[in-house]
Formats: C-alpha cells, sequence, structure tokens
C-alpha cells in the first residue's frame, strides 16, 4: 500500500467521522436538510473510493471520486461553522463538477479527442455557473445552470460512446444506467412529493437513495464492467418500464374517455375487465418492446433472404469456410460462430463461449456431415426466433458445401495416395532392376568376354566358364519372373481369379494354429475382367482372408465374388470370430485401399465383437 493511498484512506476517513459529529452535535435547520444528502452521499463516495483505490490504484477516475467524496464531506462542516456559502459551493462543485469528471474517465485509457478536452472545460464552466446561481438564491439562474449541467453531461457522455467499443462501451453504458436511474427515481419522487405527505427528512433521505446509483454505476464501470451485461439490464429496466407507462396510460387513457362520455368514473366490474384487456394484449406489446430494445442494443434481426444471398455468393464463388461464417456472424448479430467437423473445428470467427452456445446438425441427406455451432448473444439464453430461422434456411446448403468440400478433400488424398503407390511402385522396380538383375546381366557379360579368351588357349577352362555363365543366365531369368510376378502374379494367367485365390489361401492357418477353412462363393461365370480390376480383387481377396488368419480366433471365412449391379463387381470376406486384436489401419490394409481407390472402387471395413466383414466394390469398367 502506497503512502498516498494511505493518506487518502486515513483523510476520508476523518472527514465521514468529522461530518456525522457534525450532524450529531449540531443537527442542521429546516432549511439546511441538504446537510443531512451531502454527509449519506459523501460516505457513500468515500466506501466507492476506498474499493477503487484497492482494487485499480492507478485509475484515472479514482482521484476525482476521491475528491468528490472529500469536497462534498468538508461542505457540512463548512456549514456547522457558519460558513453557509462556502459550503453551498463545495456541495455543488462536488456534484457538478467532480463526480462528472470522474465518470467521464471510467475509459482505462481515454481515447486521444479534442471533443473530450471541450466536455472536461465545459463540466468545469457549468458546476461553476450552478455553484454561482445556488450561492445567488436566484430559481432561474439555479433552473438553467442545472440544465446546462445536465445538457454538458449528456454530451460528454454521447461523445465518450462514440469514441469506445468493446469493454470500454460498457463502461459508458454503466454510466448511462446510473443516470438514468438516477433521472427516472427524480422523476418519481417529484410525483410522490406532490400526492403523498413527505417530510423534509423523508425527502432528503430519498433524494440521497437516488443519488447513489450514478456512484455506483462509476465503480461497477471501473472493477467489473463484465460482471454483468449492462445491455440486458437496461433492455430490462427500459422494457419493464415502457410497459409500465403503457399500462397505466391505457388505464387512465380509456377511464378519462369513459367519464368524459359517461360523466363519471368507471364503476365496478369496468375496472376489472379493463385490466383483464391490458394483461391480454401485455405478452404480444412487450415482445415487440424487446424486439426494438435488442435491435437498438445487440444489432438489427437477421434476414433470411439478404443470409441466403450473400450466402449463396460465397458459395458460387468458391470462398473458403472462413469467409462462410463471417457472412452468417455479420448477419445473425452473434459474437462468435464455428464450424465443426467429426468433433474438430474447421473454422471458426469471432469469440466462443463454450457454455453459452447453441448448436445446429448439419445433414447432407441422411449423413451427419458436421455441426455449426453458435455463441449465443450476451443476455440471451436462446437465439432469437429470426436468427434461428435464418440457421434452420441456410442449413441445408452449408450441409450440401461442406460435403462437398469433404468429398473434394477426400478426393485430393486418395490421389495422393494413387500417385505415392505409383511412385513407390517404380522406385521398387527400379531398386530391383538396378540392385538385382543389373549386376547378374553384367556378371553374364564379363564372363561371356573371359570364356571367349580361353578358348584358344584352354578350351577345358573355358568349358566351365560357359558352364557357369549358363547357371548365371539361369539366375537372371528367375529374377526377371520374380519382378514379373510381382507386378501380376503368375496364377492369375494361369489358373484364372477364383482358383488363384484359392491356391494362394489354401495353406493359411487361424491365429491359434489350426486350419483356416475358407468358403468361396462365386458366380456361375464372371465377366471379362481388366487386367487392373482383376489384380486388384486378387489383392483385396487374399490380403483380407490373411488378416483373418490374423486377428481372429475363428477357423473359418467366408468370401464371396458377386455382381452387385452390372457395372460392380464387389468381393466380401467376412469371419464369425472375435477379433484378438483391433484392427488398425497398417501396411495390409493401406495397400488393400490403395489397390481399390487406384480403379476408382470404395473399401469398407467393420468390425464388430461377433467378426470383421471387408467388402470392396469394384467398378468393371474403369474411368478414362
Amino acid at each position: 500500500m502506497t503512502v498516498r493511498r494511505l493518506s487518502t484512506w486515513v483523510l476520508l476517513t476523518l472527514l465521514v467521522t468529522a461530518a456525522f459529529a457534525s450532524l450529531a452535535f449540531d443537527p442542521p435547520s429546516s432549511s439546511e436538510q441538504w446537510a443531512i444528502w451531502a454527509v449519506i452521499v459523501g460516505t457513500f463516495l468515500a466506501l466507492c473510493c476506498w474499493v477503487v483505490t484497492a482494487r485499480r490504484p492507478g485509475s484515472a477516475s479514482s482521484p476525482y471520486l476521491c475528491a468528490s467524496a472529500a469536497v462534498l464531506l468538508a461542505a457540512p462542516l463548512a456549514l456547522a461553522t457558519g460558513a453557509r456559502a462556502l459550503a453551498v459551493v463545495l456541495a455543488v462543485l462536488a456534484s457538478t463538477v467532480a463526480l462528472p469528471l470522474a465518470a467521464l474517465r471510467v475509459v482505462p485509457k481515454r481515447p486521444p479527442s479534442r471533443l473530450l478536452a471541450y466536455v472536461d472545460a465545459a463540466v468545469v464552466g457549468s458546476g461553476a455557473g450552478c455553484a454561482a446561481a445556488a450561492v445567488a438564491g436566484t430559481a432561474a439562474a439555479q433552473v438553467a445552470a442545472a440544465i446546462a449541467a445536465g445538457t454538458v453531461m449528456l454530451a460528454g457522455t454521447w461523445v465518450l460512446f462514440e469514441v469506445t467499443t468493446g469493454d470500454d462501451r460498457r463502461r459508458v453504458l454503466w454510466l448511462v444506467l446510473g443516470a438514468a436511474a438516477t433521472t427516472l427515481g427524480g422523476m418519481l419522487l417529484f410525483a410522490a412529493e406532490n400526492s403523498l405527505p413527505m417530510g423534509p427528512v423523508d425527502t432528503v433521505v430519498a433524494t440521497s437513495a437516488l443519488s447513489l446509483p450514478l456512484p455506483l454505476a462509476i465503480t461497477v464501470a471501473l472493477l467489473a464492467p463484465r460482471r454483468a451485461d449492462v445491455r440486458v439490464v437496461i433492455r430490462g429496466a427500459t422494457v419493464l418500464i415502457v410497459m409500465l407507462a403503457l399500462s397505466a396510460a391505457v388505464y387512465e387513457g380509456v377511464a378519462a374517455v369513459w367519464e368524459l362520455v359517461v360523466g363519471a368514473r368507471p364503476g365496478k366490474g369496468v375496472p376489472a375487465l379493463l385490466a383483464a384487456a391490458i394483461a391480454a394484449g401485455y405478452q404480444p406489446v412487450r415482445l415487440r418492446v424487446e424486439a426494438s430494445m435488442d435491435e437498438m442494443l445487440f444489432g438489427r434481426s437477421a434476414d433470411p433472404v439478404e443470409t441466403l444471398t450473400r450466402l449463396g455468393t460465397d458459395l458460387t464463388a468458391g470462398a473458403p469456410p472462413p469467409l462462410w461464417l463471417h457472412t452468417l456472424r455479420s448477419t445473425l448479430g452473434v459474437p462468435g460462430i464455428a464450424l465443426r467437423q467429426d468433433g474438430t473445428a474447421v473454422a471458426t470467427v469471432g469469440t466462443m463461449d463454450d457454455g453459452h452456445t447453441t448448436r445446429v446438425a448439419l445433414r447432407a441427406g441422411a449423413e451427419h456431415v458436421g455441426d455449426l455451432v453458435v455463441c449465443l448473444p450476451p443476455g440471451h439464453l436462446r437465439l432469437p426466433r429470426a436468427a434461428t430461422a435464418v440457421l434452420e434456411l441456410v442449413a441445408a446448403p452449408l450441409a450440401q458445401a461442406l460435403h462437398a468440400a469433404r468429398l473434394s478433400e477426400q478426393l485430393r488424398v486418395s490421389r495422393g495416395r494413387v500417385v505415392t503407390a505409383l511412385e513407390e511402385e517404380r522406385r521398387r522396380m527400379r531398386r530391383d532392376l538396378h540392385d538385382g538383375l543389373g549386376p547378374a546381366l553384367t556378371g553374364i557379360a564379363y564372363t561371356a568376354d573371359a570364356a571367349v579368351n580361353l578358348i584358344a588357349a584352354n578350351p577345358e577352362r573355358a568349358v566351365e566358364t560357359l558352364r557357369g555363365l549358363r547357371a548365371d543366365i539361369g539366375d537372371a531369368i528367375t529374377e526377371i519372373r520374380r519382378i514379373v510376378y510381382g507386378l501380376r502374379p503368375r496364377a492369375l494367367d494361369e489358373l484364372g481369379l477364383v482358383d488363384a485365390v484359392r491356391q494362394r489361401i489354401a495353406p493359411l492357418c487361424a491365429a491359434d494354429g489350426r486350419p483356416l477353412t475358407v468358403t468361396v462363393d462365386v458366380p456361375q461365370r464372371l465377366p471379362p475382367l481388366s487386367a487392373a480390376v482383376e489384380v486388384a480383387a486378387y489383392r483385396v481377396a487374399v490380403e483380407a482372408v490373411t488378416n483373418i488368419a490374423r486377428h481372429s480366433d475363428g477357423t473359418t471365412a467366408h468370401l464371396t465374388l458377386e455382381l452387385a449391379d452390372p457395372a460392380l463387381l464387389r468381393v466380401t470376406v467376412a469371419d464369425s470370430g472375435q477379433c484378438t486384436e483391433t484392427w488398425t489401419p497398417g501396411v495390409g490394409i493401406q495397400s488393400m485401399h490403395e489397390r481399390v481407390e487406384e480403379i476408382g472402387g470404395t473399401l469398407t471395413i467393420r468390425t464388430t465383437p461377433q467378426g470383421a466383414t471387408i467388402t470392396a466394390d469394384l467398378p468393371l469398367v474403369l474411368p478414362a
């Protein structure tokens, strides 16, 4: 705690104690009851100053807040010493200069503005005019000075509101709320004084209570502007006041017309019917008033046609998802909006509060393709009906666009896999030719040269060399066959697809070593298959049965080759055992995917506690 802050607290504590002591030992006369108001409001200002200096010691507003408390508490002390004119000046300056200057500095870093400098000077000038009018005692001058001071404060608040944004603007709205509460309370007090018996002390206490909202609003604006959404508070208070005023106006207006026509106030039964009619129309009118307040405070309601038009332009132009969301957020008037797919955020615009959101499912046909997560506006437990209607309207095109984007991404990934597979195959062939066949042929060439050189000098050695050459050529032929069979299994050409598969899977055993019995169902006659489709079907069938042998605890499997339609060959492999290990995408499964995708087919793998099923749909006619 700094010495300056401690000295401020000590000074205010002494002033509060002295002010209350002056009231206790020298009660003010009936014409000086305003001293009670000064003590009550000054003490509250001192409390606000203590809190603000403790929580925000560097605030630009706290010196003026403390000054207003000190000056206001000094007024009754001056009055107790007989310096009435000084007491009046102190009280007026505290309420028309120090407190307004504190209010206009609730923004931590006030934007540089020449208008705000003019407002500060005008506050000081109007406050001085109020003090001079109060000392002179001229009623007309006091009213004129008070109107001028109020106008200056209103103008200053408006300028501050225009040059601020975000939390700073919320702070200014707290000032508006505090000033509005004080003004409304003053109007109600004026009406009550004319209709209720109120003594001087009652009036002073009520006036004191009505003077507290502005200092309280300054304190809240400085310390916790987001503790409650001030716009919601203003909205609720305004709607309540408007509805009370409308209800009273309708009741009194109808009663006045009745009295004008009939010549007497409404009798028994008529007020009850009138109250019932007002109650029946209360809710519809309240909803319209709330909609108007929402438009002023939170922005205008979303226009479905405008939203669809703007979103359609974005989708047609191929804009990315963030631009879709920016369009939606700007038309809905929400703090933030996010697009999620498979639990992952695809795009986010604005600020999101996970505890204050609503979710709209996006479906393309029966498929759930994602979710649109909308952060609710402050003070709303659900989206306004207009915004909900807009979301329902745009959900379908958004879902289709998201589905198309996902398919495009899958196609891009699939093409990448195909290109990678082809490059890997070329690399394997290059390695096999370079590392295997290349050295063998080079050795054959050198051996042939050696045999030529030995024929004349040593025929027997030449014969041995030629025999070795024959063995090397046999090894080279074997290597060539290995490379060729790696590109296309030999059994496919010798036995055909079905018998080649049967031959390859016959030696397989189950995971526990028992023989694996595979039932193969095929049509009586398969249509002619292109080489690519035949190899893909062979590879998928063999690899699928091999995976079942490795991972299933069953000893039987079922392989089906069928024509799903005239242009589609379906290969299905299923087992009846439980998986002993989780099927994770490895080399085998990845290879099956690549083989199928290379020819434009699809592969699905489904595992359940009752067994696994692998289905590959292969087009008989390959895309160009």
